[in-house]
């Protein structure tokens, strides 16, 4: 549905892998006026025709510094947006201070830095009653040991900021904290990701057992007006990377209907009352619990995932709550197939000799898509290194979980070869 040629702002691209969410608002009829670091990859979408502009402004990694710079570059441009927003969890501190100096659609600044930092999060639920992991604040080594007693054994030690499981590692004795302290620190750093301009604190917080979902929610002036619910696969602790993924879930319903009213409640409870959100968390022994809250839409091919699903079009969504219009969703009343999401990553340390994904044709009426994020010849770590290396993801749709999942199992069939170096 057109949008009608709406001036929109967007506030930090993202990677390129976005660049099908920018595609898809230009094809929506929103003219794009594209916000980013000098550059930045996202130039390039004013000359293949997806953004009306594109204006530079210096990214420092503070909030209010950034909306500024954001502000500047849109007054010296003589832009006047209609509506501003962004996809991209770097971003989403500053497009809401953006959106509140210029008197547009968005949710409060207090509640979207709520759910960008992990602690303020703990906290803000704590406050708020909700049901909340023990959770404390870490800076140094010493402040690791002195909140462990508090938090208790297994805990997770965490950045405040991060994406991705970044960082995240679980420990379940005094013993292992020096070691996972360091390990951590060298992940947590601007040099190795841009998110942690923002800051490097961690934080050490409750282990949480239990099956974890990703549910995306559409709000619409204080009401969920939608859901979807991702049943995620078990990670390889002590690292939390993600394994993968299938949507719809397949586990019982009374307790995934117990996560998404739980989610809901604390969007609500955190005044997040507009647009997309992305909310992990967990079916626990004891009941569910929030893992943590983002004030954006999925990343990877999330929003993919939910219109193949439930016709639903989460970006199109997004885009018309930043124009404060109306939804205009249509889901369909039970799942239109099964969607499986695969990440592979690498066995071993060493140089990477072949991917080992097998791309044939698929069966069965099912499609694959597969994302490299390796190429052969690449330094990779294996598992041993606790943070392994991401070698490709693929994703797979199929009429139902057993033919995706026997189909993910043959574009695996060969595992990735590493040859050791030296």
């Amino acid at each position: 549905m057109s949008v009608g040629g709406a001036v929109v702002v967007v506030v930090g691209a993202g990677y390129e892998g976005k660049r099908r969410i920018h595609a898809r608002m230009a094809a929506l009829d929103a003219r794009l006026v594209i916000v980013d670091e000098p550059g930045h990859w996202s130039q390039s979408l004013v000359d293949e025709g997806i953004a009306a502009a594109w204006l530079a402004a210096p990214i420092v990694g503070d909030a209010d510094r950034d909306a500024q710079a954001v502000l500047d570059a849109l007054a010296a441009a003589g832009a006047t947006p209609d509506g501003v927003l962004t996809f991209w969890e770097n971003s989403i501190d500053v497009c809401a201070r953006v959106a509140a100096a210029l008197g547009l659609p968005g949710n409060p600044v207090e509640a979207v830095d709520a759910a960008r930092s992990k602690v303020r999060t703990r906290e803000l639920s704590a406050a708020l009653g909700l049901p909340t992991p023990r959770a404390r604040r870490v800076r140094s080594l010493d402040e690791l040991f002195a909140a462990a007693p508090d938090v208790g054994f297994p805990a997770v030690v965490k950045p405040e900021f991060g994406a991705s499981a970044m960082g995240c590692v679980r420990v379940d004795a005094f013993e292992e904290l020096p070691g996972i302290y360091s390990l951590v620190r060298g992940v947590v750093t601007p040099e190795h990701d841009g998110i942690f301009r923002t800051g490097n604190d961690l934080l050490v917080e409750e282990y949480l057992d239990g099956v974890e979902f990703d549910v995306d929610l559409v709000m619409h002036r204080g009401d969920c007006v939608f859901s979807s619910v991702s049943q995620n696969w078990p990670t390889a602790e002590p690292s939390f990377q993600e394994a993968g993924l299938h949507c719809p879930p397949d586990h019982d319903r009374k307790a995934v209907g117990r996560v998404i009213d739980l989610c809901v409640s604390t969007a609500q409870a955190f005044g997040l009352h507009r647009g997309v959100l992305h909310i992990e968390a967990k079916s626990t022994s004891r009941g569910p619990r929030i893992v943590e809250v983002n004030a954006r839409m999925g990343g990877g091919r999330v929003s993919e995932y939910v219109r193949q699903v439930w016709n639903v079009d989460l970006i199109e969504a997004h885009l018309r709550e930043s124009l404060d219009l109306p939804p205009a969703l249509t889901p369909s009343r039970k799942p239109q197939c099964t969607v499986v999401n695969g990440l592979l990553y690498a066995p071993a340390s060493g140089r990477l000799a072949a991917v080992g994904v097998d791309e044939s044709p698929p069966r069965g009426g099912a499609t694959v898509a597969v994302d490299l994020e390796a190429e052969v010849g690449d330094a990779v770590d294996g598992p041993e290194a606790v943070f392994a290396t991401l070698l490709a993801e693929v994703h797979v749709t199929a009429k139902d979980l057993k033919r995706a999942r026997a189909e993910l199992a043959g574009v695996l069939r060969e595992p990735p070869r590493v040859d050791p170096v030296g």
